[in-house]
């Protein structure tokens, strides 16, 4: 008896009971090598089997019989075996190698569509994903590929026979990205436009480290069906949705996103005007067709609001209101409203006239009831499904060895939960933070939390008044020492001799202690390396969560870096003189976030503080950072449970708990004041705080020394020549005033990078709109534009301003290219409307000049003052450079307006001139 002859008896010998498959699969997977022989063989093998009865084995043979490539002539014998296994094979077998039998469907699924015959699959793919699943509610590798060839064939409800439970369970992220994309499709081309909204919900709000093309085509069908079914759009991405979406996918749709914006305004020739203009983007991502139905529901969706209004209108005042061609056409449009239950109305024939209805349904007949029974039971099905989950997660090994390791040293009580390891598309996580947020306050640590013994607070809210009295009293008895403490300890810990030494200046607030800074401890030269702190002494992410993945994970999903950092130190400061950072804690304590000028970031000052910065925009921009530092507050007790590698030494301190909001923006702001922004290393290493950096370093605006990092430190190299005892300065990038503030608390009288900002608009309204935006977008400009004014340069800026706004007044299609190309005045144009242009950017100036609420001279009174709050002084330094810029930028305006030929020309109305803001 032959090798085939001995594997075709045990078959069918051994693939009756539980028992003699697991035998049977045993010897298959010996002979796997050996069906890969010759085809004629494996086929005559095959046809003494029979695939109900031995699925397992006719398995194996077909996989290896399908393996290699088939000729054209044996292609429609093949797939033919191959579906009618697929049809006929019992599925208990089958799970035993599910893996082989989804490799066989998704070969079956891929010969099927290069024979450009995707309905010959549908059936046999539509069987194979109901016996490879062990339940209703698995996605199995198999959904994506039936959806797909349903797709393809136009089978679509076929597909949505597949889509029609409840997935809660995914193993693996690329499985569910294509279930829920195809699945949205079918549902598209079923006109189910609810259910198709909810699946690509699910794809855009998914988990992912980075944006990947199929949420990108995802977002754009989302926001078209969104448009056909509610008939709304918003700006934002679902909140939900991960950092990386948020980030990039309005980016990348700019074009559904006008769409979006103009059927928001209801007008239906904005809206053809934006779908012609970008109808080859459409038609390249195949989505003309459903943009061309989003338009056409405008039309109802103007109905729809007319009867919120109305209780009577006739169809042609419905047709002029609408913008339809007719009153027969409004007639359809209505009489097919009422069809789809989408308005209730009547209308009279006779006159043309109809009467708008309130909904008849009272919710009390037996089909509504009905309907709001297996709603309610799918919701309790729904509810069970997470309990279990949650019970389930409750005891997983994986996380509880991982996340638990702290176990044996507390007494975790019955209520330590845990977090799923496979993806979810439930997350039990905000129960989770509920339950131990609720179950934490039972929990006594058997470690003592130490307050650090600096009397200051930047990181950490000390004990109670008399406490930090008695600290004060300690600290400064070693008041003498302070300054070689840093030192000390780094020299301790491993730094290399340097050229550098710690010095002290008195504060401008006698009740702070003295500011110390790095000055040089010798004469140094262009070139010389001043210190190399090792990578040892640098607090990175990498070092601190010990994981780089985790720190890329955290910082692209749910807090910034400086967040994390700042998290980090008040946990470790919490230690007190236990923390081996006590020594350099203490020194950003000492440093209380203050800049150069001795003056924290505005993000900490009172809203009366920030009154001095009236006018300015840096005003909002406090705001809306104090704001964002807010939400990165709300997200720390989710991180608590995400990054067990940096809290696992705090195991019973949720952040929310330990500390207030008002601390966590204290520390927030000192790690902003010194962070570094590291070059050319990964992103998990590129945010560092440097022991020997910022604020001990001064920062100048026309230095370009930057701390480096080398192989296995982080080091300074000088930019010039220093005498001993010189303070050293490093280059802080090239950031405005307005941001030098706002991060470090200081001002640059001689900031070459300087700036302000001028945002200038083509106004919706024209009817040109579009043709304008269309010659400023060929001419490197948007419909929305930005322009910098750069101390120094404000006549330059003006002169770049002006062909945009002379655009905005044109109304000749053929002049708008050699306005918008030129600069200085325009012959072509007329010389009301270039002093038309002129006055409105005159008047633009002089309006954000009067908007604060002191002069130029004041300023300068004000800063003469030597008793001048701190604060102050330096809010009147940056609003004085501000309106410098303004006034400058106003100066060049006025010399433009006196080179007109005539200034007696009144100027010309413009009711679609640009605005300015």
């Amino acid at each position: 008896m032959n090798s085939a002859e001995a594997l075709i008896k045990s078959i069918q010998g051994l693939s009756a009971t539980p028992g003699d498959l697991s035998a049977l699969h045993g010897i298959l997977k010996k002979a796997e090598d050996s069906l890969r022989n010759n085809w004629d063989v494996q086929l005559a093998t095959l046809e003494e089997l029979d695939p109900s009865i031995h699925s397992l084995g006719y398995l194996y043979l077909l996989e290896g019989l399908t393996r290699g490539s088939v000729s054209k002539g044996k292609t429609s014998g093949v797939l033919l075996l191959m579906a009618r296994f697929i049809n006929r094979c019992d599925a208990r077998q089958i799970r035993l190698a599910s893996e082989k039998f989804v490799t066989l469907c998704k070969r079956f699924k891929d010969r099927v569509l290069e024979l450009e015959d995707p309905l010959r699959g549908v059936a046999p793919l539509v069987s194979a994903v109901r016996k490879v699943q062990v339940s209703a509610k698995c996605l199995t590798a198999l959904h994506p590929d039936c959806l797909q060839l349903c797709l393809q064939a136009k089978c679509y409800k076929a597909g949505f026979s597949v889509i029609s439970d409840d997935i809660l369970e995914v193993d693996q992220p690329r499985d569910f990205y294509l279930y829920c994309y195809y699945g949205g499709m079918i549902c598209i081309g079923l006109k189910r436009f609810q259910k198709a909204s909810e699946l690509l919900y699910n794809v855009v709000t998914a988990p992912m480290y980075q944006l990947n093309a199929i949420a990108l085509e995802a977002y754009k069908k989302y926001i078209l069906v969104n448009l056909i079914h509610s008939g709304q759009f918003s700006n934002s991405v679902p909140k939900c949705a991960s950092t990386a979406a948020q980030r990039h996918l309005k980016s990348w749709c700019i074009p559904y996103n006008e769409v979006g914006n103009r059927y928001n305004d209801g007008e239906i020739s904005e809206l053809e005007a934006v779908v012609v203009a970008h109808s080859s983007d459409f038609e390249m991502d195949n989505n003309l067709g459903l943009v061309r139905q989003a338009v056409a529901s405008l039309y109802k969706r103007n109905i729809l609001r007319l009867t919120q209004k109305y209780l009577t209108l006739s169809l042609q005042d419905i047709a002029n209101m609408v913008q339809l061609a007719n009153a027969k056409e409004a007639e359809t449009h209505v009489l097919q409203m009422i069809q789809d239950g989408q308005i209730h109305a009547l209308i009279n024939q006779k006159d043309g006239m109809v009467r708008f209805l309130e909904d008849p349904e009272q919710y009390k007949t037996s089909d509504m009831i009905e309907v709001m029974d297996s709603v309610i039971q799918r919701t309790i099905g729904l509810s069970k499904n997470l309990i279990a989950m949650d019970e389930s997660l409750s005891c997983d090994p994986l996380y509880l060895g991982k996340v638990g390791r702290e176990r044996q040293k507390f007494d975790f009580g019955d209520d330590f939960d845990t977090v799923p390891q496979k993806f979810s598309m439930v997350s039990s996580l905000s129960q989770l933070r509920n339950r131990n947020s609720l179950s934490s306050s039972r929990f006594v640590p058997q470690r003592s939390l130490c307050v650090s013994s600096s009397s200051s607070d930047t990181l950490l809210a000390g004990g109670s008044p008399k406490e930090n009295e008695r600290q004060s009293k300690v600290s400064s008895k070693k008041e003498g020492d302070d300054a070689g403490d840093l030192k000390h300890w780094l020299d301790k810990n491993g730094l290399p001799p340097c050229k550098v030494l710690l010095k002290e200046r008195p504060a401008h607030d006698q009740n702070h202690k003295p500011i110390h800074y790095v000055a040089a401890s010798e004469d140094l030269q262009k070139g010389d390396v001043a210190f190399s702190v090792p990578d040892s002494l640098v607090v990175t992410l990498e070092r601190v969560l010990g994981n780089e993945t985790i720190a890329e994970l955290l910082t692209t999903n749910k807090l910034s870096e400086l967040a994390c950092l700042a998290l980090y130190l008040m946990y470790e400061k919490k230690q007190g003189k236990k923390s081996v950072w006590y020594p350099y804690i203490r020194e950003l304590d000492r440093q209380r976030g203050r800049g150069q000028l001795d003056v924290e970031s505005p993000l900490l000052w009172s809203e009366a503080e920030l009154e001095y910065l009236t006018g300015s925009p840096t005003k909002a921009e406090v705001l809306e950072r104090a704001e964002g530092i807010k939400r990165e507050y709300s997200e720390l007790d989710t991180v608590w449970f995400m990054a067990g590698s940096l809290f696992q030494q705090y195991p019973f301190d949720i952040p929310t708990e330990a500390f207030t909001f008002e601390i966590f923006k204290q520390a927030f702001a000192a790690v902003q004041s010194c962070v570094v922004h590291l070059q050319n290393v990964s992103l998990a290493r590129r945010f560092a705080l440097v022991p020997l950096g910022p604020p001990l370093l001064a920062y100048c605006s026309n230095c370009k020394a930057m701390l480096t990092a080398v192989d296995g430190a982080v080091q300074l190299v000088v930019d010039r020549p220093y005498k001993a005892g010189d303070p050293i300065v490093v280059w802080c990038g090239p950031q405005p005033n307005a941001k030098l503030l706002l991060n470090y608390g200081f001002i640059d009288e001689d900031n070459p990078y300087d700036r302000i900002i001028v945002e200038a608009a083509l106004s919706t309204d024209d009817p040109q709109y579009q043709d304008k935006r269309l010659v400023a977008q060929r001419n490197g400009k948007l419909s929305q534009q930005v322009f910098q004014v750069r101390v120094g340069k404000e006549k330059e800026a003006v002169q770049d301003m002006l062909p945009y706004l002379r655009l905005g007044y044109m109304s000749d299609p053929a002049e708008m290219q050699s306005v918008i190309s030129s600069q200085g005045p325009v012959c072509s144009m007329s010389p009301c409307m270039e002093r038309a242009v002129l006055d409105q950017l005159a008047d633009y100036f002089m309006r954000r000049l009067a908007g604060y609420p002191t002069t130029l001279k004041e300023d300068d009174a004000l800063l003469a003052d030597p008793s001048l709050n701190p604060r102050k002084r330096v809010a009147t330094r940056l609003v004085r450079l501000e309106k410098k810029m303004l006034a400058a930028c106003l100066v060049a305006t006025v010399d433009l307006l006196n080179e007109l030929p005539d200034t007696t020309i009144s100027p010309c109305p413009a009711p679609y001139a640009p605005s300015l803001k």
